[in-house]
């Protein structure tokens, strides 16, 4: 059983080093930006984004603080854990993918940007995030430390510190056609 739990992190671990593989080979192809984010408003989300990920990724290596483990791991727990983990994933590649070069890791707005409203665009304006939540959801139910869960909350966080920018952002370039879609399709969460 400890080889199982052993293999299952090591899964975990190569679905992240996947991801972030892809994440950067596809940060080459974007537009030129027109405007970006100062350096004080990239501080503000990525400084708990960074304190989330260190806490995320040395949750192996636990604080006698934080030791306490949540709930005991078993098979069924893992394969939750890999699932939401492969889901939350793959919707964040595929918002990427559908995005194309207007992406951008820094708040800015692009040349030519515009409202991208298809694709899992059409299910929540976030779809990136959302899908980050979710896999990193299934990555600290699959750690079940409370040094994971204190990590994932800071994450959580600067999602949110972020997201919060990027829609002023978005509505002082788009105005209405922003806004209409702000009522019509959820930031993180698909409307009912």
């Amino acid at each position: 059983m400890r080889l199982f739990f052993g293999l299952e992190r090591v899964l975990i671990a190569i679905l992240w080093l996947a991801w972030a593989a892809y994440w950067i080979a596809a940060a080459r192809r974007t537009a030129a930006n027109r405007r970006t984010e100062s350096l004080l408003t990239g501080a503000s989300y990525r400084i708990p984004l960074l304190i989330g990920i260190i806490l995320m990724v040395s949750s192996n290596l636990p604080l006698r603080e934080m030791e306490f483990v949540l709930w005991p791991l078993n098979p069924f727990i893992l394969g939750t854990a890999d699932i939401l983990t492969i889901a939350g994933l793959s919707l964040a590649v595929w918002a990427r993918l559908h995005l194309g070069k207007y992406w951008s890791g820094r708040i800015t707005n692009k040349e030519g940007h515009r409202v991208i409203q298809t694709g899992p665009y059409a299910l929540v304006r976030h779809p990136i995030y959302s899908g980050l939540i979710v896999a990193l959801l299934g990555t600290v139910i699959s750690l079940g430390t409370v040094q994971a869960f204190f990590g994932f909350a800071f994450i959580f966080v600067s999602f949110l510190r972020k997201l919060s920018l990027e829609e002023t952002w978005l509505r002082s370039h788009f105005g209405s056609e922003y806004e209409l879609y702000q009522q019509r399709v959820g930031a993180l969460i698909p409307h009912p």
